[in-house]
């Protein structure tokens, strides 16, 4: 419409209106939202002071200002439109649509924060609830006088409550646009209800000797359930900052080069000429370097859903770059250089001031990953977190020397089961076969070393759980699942078997299975398809320069002022007739 028409007339008119009516009703659902979010911020644990909801809070108050900021706009827009003065209208316009635009985004990044703030809670308080009634099944064991069924299954209930707040945890943590590692593992769920549910049958049959191990393990398991959570969320947050600060200095390396780019168009859109070829240059170069930029937003906003570091301040920067970027496209459109020379300073004075902020931004959150241990695991946290495929076929090594080590003289490889003294006669006198007292022995054996078994297993289970998340790094998760299935057996056996030659042997299988995978990694990337490369020599044409003998010849010699002219003897004295007639 601004481009069309000089006057603005009555229908005109009516459309700014409608314009201005609409922001506003947007402004307000925005102003209520915000103040929505803010109370239920304010009633979450009033009482208990904590960073990251205070600055939610002040990330709203902030929101709630830009919203009085954009009602005056709103004001000055309707005054605007009544004097028609259709200049100052559309640079107002255009201006409220960028603070829209902001709002919008900040808003979009506040929501996301502020769920990330509720799981984050939820976990730490379910975590405080396993850990509460832990102790709680510990001291019903020890209480002989209070330890019945009617007190055991109100821990029952306790506990089947929070399993359902488990499940509501893993929900809102998959609907975040970044879910975070929070451990929800189903057996060991099942197994502590298994437990209290034995115990309360024992409970119901006046046995508590026999209920009282269930008991204990139940509330062991509860305690490393809590343990493992709370570890989880520590680290968890640790390498997500880390991770963070990587993809930071990417960003900045993406932004520091369109700031170089950029400064280096300003130079030639000020040497231009008004309508010449060059401009048609510079606009496909800005056009070019308005898209880099969007890949460098995109990609900041990322880390802005998951990270509260990258404030409202650095994303209404990135808001006045793409609003100067849209008008230095416009302007130098309609050959106005010099004001399209201007939008592009702004375009780079902003891009090094987003650079200084964000560069604080890295610097804080390495000073805090330095002060907390760089992110890596805490103590107790599972051995497969963040771990690498050699340290994986290390430990896995590892695990099948255990095992060597646990076997009994007769089980382990080489040696025959009836090495043991007596052993062999007995079994000559019950005329029983070897193999038949061989896996009595070993049955034997097992129910002897549970607990080395239980302690293996577990370790077996820890390091599938690293190679699953390794592999998904590495996007090689159909290659490495024949791996994944040797460990699922591996596993089996142990609890079927125990410790058996068999066993040992597909631990010995699984070794080699993994170092071909690791192999597969290692060549992961590599491509032997012809690349393109972009020309960088300079041709200056195909003709050859002159010999150095006839620039000579030529430099010394004028072939048609000082020579005669090699004629035939009547073609000379035309020739000569005809300037002697002339003179």
């Amino acid at each position: 419409m601004n481009k069309e028409k000089s006057n603005l007339d009555f229908k005109d008119q009516k459309k700014v209106e409608d314009f201005i009516n609409r922001q506003k009703q947007q402004d307000e659902m925005m102003k209520e939202f915000t103040k929505k979010l803010t109370d239920n911020l304010e009633e979450f644990n009033p009482k208990s002071q904590d960073k990251d909801k205070e600055e939610l809070l002040r990330r709203l108050e902030e929101a709630e200002k830009q919203a009085e900021k954009n009602e005056k706009l709103l004001k000055e827009l309707e005054e605007l439109s009544k004097k028609l003065e259709k200049d100052q209208l559309f640079d107002k316009a255009d201006k409220l649509k960028q603070n829209a635009k902001n709002q919008q985004q900040n808003l979009e990044q506040l929501v996301e924060l502020t769920k990330r703030f509720y799981v984050e809670k939820k976990a730490e308080q379910i975590a405080d609830k396993l850990d509460k009634l832990s102790e709680k099944e510990e001291k019903l064991a020890d209480d002989a006088k209070d330890n019945n069924k009617e007190n055991q299954d109100a821990i029952n209930k306790e506990f089947e409550d929070i399993q359902k707040e488990l499940q509501d945890l893993d929900k809102e943590n998959k609907d975040l646009k970044a879910p975070m590692d929070i451990p929800n593992d189903k057996n060991e769920q099942d197994d502590v209800k298994k437990d209290m549910e034995k115990a309360s049958d024992d409970l119901q049959k006046q046995n508590q000797q026999k209920a009282k191990p269930k008991q204990k393990s139940a509330a062991k398991k509860m305690k490393q359930m809590s343990n493992k959570m709370q570890d989880s969320m520590m680290s968890g947050g640790m390498e997500q900052m880390e991770e963070d600060a990587k993809l930071l200095r990417q960003i900045l390396d993406n932004l520091l080069a369109f700031s170089f780019d950029e400064e280096s168009l300003i130079k030639t859109t000020n040497a231009s000429q008004v309508r010449s070829l060059q401009l048609n240059k510079v606009l496909k170069k800005q056009q070019d370097l308005k898209l880099q930029f969007k890949h460098v937003d995109d990609s900041l906003f990322a880390v802005a859903l998951r990270n509260p570091k990258i404030t409202e301040t650095i994303l209404n920067e990135v808001g006045e770059i793409h609003y100067n970027l849209d008008k230095t496209l416009e302007t130098i459109a309609d050959n106005n250089i010099q004001k399209g020379a201007s939008h592009q300073q702004y375009v780079l004075t902003s891009a090094n001031r987003l650079a200084d902020y964000l560069s604080n931004v890295q610097s804080d959150m390495n000073m805090e990953m330095q002060g907390q241990g760089q992110g890596k695991p805490k103590p107790g946290k599972g051995q497969g977190k963040g771990m690498q495929l050699p340290d994986i076929i290390k430990k896995q090594e590892g695990l099948g020397d255990k095992m060597k080590d646990g076997m009994k003289p007769g089980e382990k490889p080489g040696e025959k089961p009836g090495d043991k003294p007596g052993q062999g006669q007995q079994k000559g006198k019950d005329g029983k076969g070897q193999s038949g007292e061989g896996n009595q022995e070993g049955e034997n054996g097992s129910d002897g070393n549970a607990g080395k078994v239980l302690e293996i297993l577990k370790e077996q289970r820890q390091l599938r759980d690293a190679l699953q998340k390794a592999l998904e790094k590495e996007g090689m998760t159909g290659q490495g699942q024949n791996a994944l299935n040797q460990m699922k057996d591996i596993e089996k056996q142990l609890i079927n078997k125990g410790f058996k030659n068999e066993t040992l042997q597909k631990m010995l299988n699984l070794k080699h299975e993994l170092l071909k995978l690791e192999k597969a990694i290692q060549q992961q990337g590599e491509d032997t398809k012809r690349q393109s490369k972009t020309n960088d020599k300079n041709y200056n044409g195909s003709t050859t320069p002159l010999s150095k003998e006839l620039k000579e010849y030529l430099n010394s010699v004028e072939i048609l002022n000082r020579q005669s002219l090699p004629l035939q003897p009547n073609f000379n004295q035309k020739v000569q007739n005809y300037f002697k007639g002339n003179d």
